[in-house]
């Protein structure tokens, strides 16, 4: 799919495509959206794209959108973002409806100059300095794996498009859009380089694209260096982002800023809105060790500290702290059928019934997200103790024959680090029967058409009852 707007860069992109097509087994689709703020101006835009599509004999769509509507009802600060933010997902859009596996844009080397400077401005790390790259994933809204972005007109002059039409005896559009003042890449475009040009270096250009190349190749040697830590670094998943303090510490400063954006990309699906300024405050949150303390982040992210660990994860997902559990707490079991108890430990209200089991509950047991299970009352005896967990804990997880380490159990079961010594353990004779909200010991698990305990345990300070494995 070819992205069109009319002008001398994406008209000499889209014939150039179109005399190469043949060469390269490529079935082209052209795409323009009508940005409905230039009036007349705009509409004859489309119409010129229209006309020269059909010229080609190439299939068309137009749509258009208020960008002013698009930036009010996603709250957008910058109505520049609004309108690039409207024109991709208007792209992704008449991709997906087509099939399209790449969508080229016709940006040049002029305007990979002005996206650097401008990321310079406005305090970018390195990969903002790497600028547009020619094949890139597709930054959203939609999903990956979606069409690749193709820009291959990147080391090309503006001057070049136009000269390149003008030999094709191609006319072409030019918007006024690109020469109000009010956006700030028309004051660079039109202002900034051209003086940087004449007062500091005439090839600032050239400058500013070669700085863009260096920095890809350096960014893509510190990714390499940052997937041989992520691993044991970090761990991904339901949305949320675990990374370990101590770790994450120990790298190169280079590395920690890299692994902080990775974070929170995978969390808010691309790094847009994310600045300097933010990783800066998650590395202060991290030096602090001051636990429990959380940072809001753009798009709906939150950074939270606990203890050694930094969860990344949308307000909505990060899950909150177990209550403690200090010491160890000795709780009555119920034994005959029917019969009621709830008993509050520390900050946990233990709530338990005897019943007949009705199906065998493994695999309740093992689906379990909540701090309820059925536990086989036959095997608890009469008095079973809560307690956190103590060095040496060894358990028998349900399905299992052997026991095995609790530190591994809650290892593999992606447990984060700062819950372990606050989730629940009911112990009886034989062992621990149940690691709250995770997992029934086997020789626990309760049988059908056998008397069964029924126990819940609700946070009381007001925490979700949902695990957070």
């Amino acid at each position: 799919m070819v992205a069109s707007s009319g002008g001398p860069d994406s008209t000499a992109l889209l014939r150039s495509l179109h005399r190469l097509r043949e060469d390269f087994r490529l079935t082209l689709h052209v795409a323009h959206l009508n940005h409905d703020f230039r009036g007349a101006e705009a509409d004859h835009d489309a119409a010129f794209v229209q006309r020269l599509a059909d010229g080609l004999g190439l299939p068309c769509s137009i749509d258009k959108q208020d960008p002013i509507a698009y930036q009010r009802e996603r709250g957008v600060s910058s109505f520049e973002q609004a309108a690039r933010e409207m024109r991709y997902s208007f792209l992704a859009a008449v991709a997906a409806s087509n099939g399209a596996t790449a969508v080229a844009l016709g940006h040049t080397a002029d305007d990979q100059a002005e996206t650097v400077l401008l990321h310079l401005l406005r305090g970018s790390g390195l990969h903002g300095l790497r600028g547009m790259a020619e094949v890139a994933e597709w930054p959203w809204p939609e999903p990956r794996p979606g069409p690749l972005l193709f820009r291959p007109l990147l080391t090309i002059n503006k001057a070049d498009t136009a000269s390149y039409c003008r030999s094709l005896g191609q006319p072409y559009r030019q918007d006024s859009g690109n020469y109000m003042w009010r956006f700030t890449r028309n004051k660079v475009r039109l202002d900034l380089i051209p003086r940087l040009a004449r007062d500091y270096n005439p090839r600032v250009r050239d400058a500013l694209t070669r700085l863009s190349r260096v920095a890809t190749e350096e960014v893509d040697y510190i990714e390499s260096e940052l997937a041989r830590h992520w691993p044991t670094l970090a761990s991904e998943y339901e949305g949320v982002v675990r990374l370990s303090a101590p770790e994450l510490l120990a790298l190169h400063p280079a590395l920690q800023r890299h692994a902080l954006r990775r974070a929170y990309t995978w969390v808010a699906g691309d790094a847009r809105r994310l600045g300097e300024s933010h990783l800066e405050a998650m590395l202060s949150l991290l030096i602090s060790r001051h636990g429990g303390r959380t940072l809001d982040l753009p798009r709906g992210v939150r950074a939270r500290l606990d203890c050694d660990t930094l969860t990344l994860a949308s307000h909505a997902e990060l899950p909150g702290l177990l209550p403690e559990l200090p010491g160890e707490h000795a709780v009555r079991l119920p034994r005959n059928p029917g019969e009621k108890l709830d008993i509050p430990v520390g900050g946990w209200l233990v709530s338990m019934q005897v019943m007949v089991a009705s199906s065998g509950g493994i695999e309740e047991d093992l689906a379990s997200t909540k701090f309820s299970a059925r536990l086989n009352l036959n095997a608890l005896g009469e008095v079973a103790t809560l307690r956190a967990r103590r060095p040496g804990d060894r358990f028998q997880p349900s399905g299992m024959t052997g026991t095995r380490k609790l530190q591994d159990f809650y290892t593999d079961a992606k447990i984060p680090r700062e819950q372990r010594d606050r989730i629940p353990l009911l112990v009886c004779d034989n062992g621990i029967a149940w690691v709250a909200g995770h997992r029934v010991a086997d020789w626990a698990v309760s049988e059908a058409g056998r008397e069964a305990l029924s126990i819940t345990i609700t946070p009381c300070d007001g925490s979700p009852e949902e695990g957070t494995a």
